[in-house]
């Protein structure tokens, strides 16, 4: 029996790569960068079903041998291509979870350079979630808006306080003109795209309790496209 369970306990081990892979993203996994740790386990699960292919000619007849081998190395074999395409997969992983949760950023590969994809949300707007200064942020895309915006409150929670008498410009607004204060922001990031020194609006008062992505992060873009219930940003 131990010499069934060597090869399949390589297969095993391939799988639990698999599974780290896909759930770290592009990220270190066990403190390897996602190169070295495919190689690693790779490498491993190869020494085992060699090492048991060895053992299993040594204590059985050559034709029996040569049949069960055939037959865990096609498995392995089928496994090391599911393994080879882990970043495809995990890629379809992003894009169905993009429909389940919208508002969700999923990196895309392109030949123009790093995406993020973003899924019309159910009241018919498109939402993503990312950061400002650090802090998770929910953004409602807005290429109406001149620059990034938010309400004093949404301000106040993500420790954004402006100037004192800083409510120098005015902006409209779904409930009127209100006043609003010029702020800068270091850092704003949306799924691997990120910018730095965002300029931003800190409106009067109460507004929608959500932050407007607009055109001072949106121009910085090489291109956003809306494409159906889709929209693709560029970096």
């Amino acid at each position: 029996m131990r010499e069934v369970r060597t090869p399949l306990l390589a297969i095993l081990l391939l799988l639990a790569a698999l599974v780290l892979l896909l759930a770290s993203g592009r990220g270190p996994v066990l403190g390897l960068d996602p190169d070295g740790f495919a190689a690693l386990a790779r490498g491993s699960a190869l020494v085992l079903f060699l090492s048991s292919g060895v053992l299993y000619l040594v204590r059985t007849d050559m034709a029996s041998a040569l049949k069960s081998l055939a037959i865990w190395a096609a498995a392995f074999v089928a496994l090391i291509a599911l393994y080879a395409y882990g970043p495809e997969l995990g890629q379809a992983r992003d894009r169905v979870l993009s429909v389940l949760v919208p508002g969700r950023a999923v990196e895309m590969s392109g030949s123009d350079g790093r995406q993020v994809l973003v899924q019309r949300a159910r009241d018919d707007h498109f939402q993503v979630d990312g950061e400002i200064e650090g802090r998770a942020t929910r953004f409602m895309v807005d290429t109406g808006a001149s620059a990034i915006a938010m309400d004093a409150r949404t301000a106040a929670r993500l420790g954004i306080e402006p100037p004192r008498g800083g409510y120098t410009a005015r902006v409209l607004t779904g409930n009127g003109v209100a006043r609003a204060a010029p702020v800068t922001l270091s850092s704003v990031r949306i799924g691997p795209i990120e910018r730095r020194n965002v300029a931003a609006l800190v409106t009067e008062g109460e507004g929608l309790g959500t932050v407007l992505l607009g055109m001072s992060f949106l121009n910085t873009l090489t291109s956003y496209d809306f494409r159906g219930d889709r929209l693709v940003l560029t970096d």
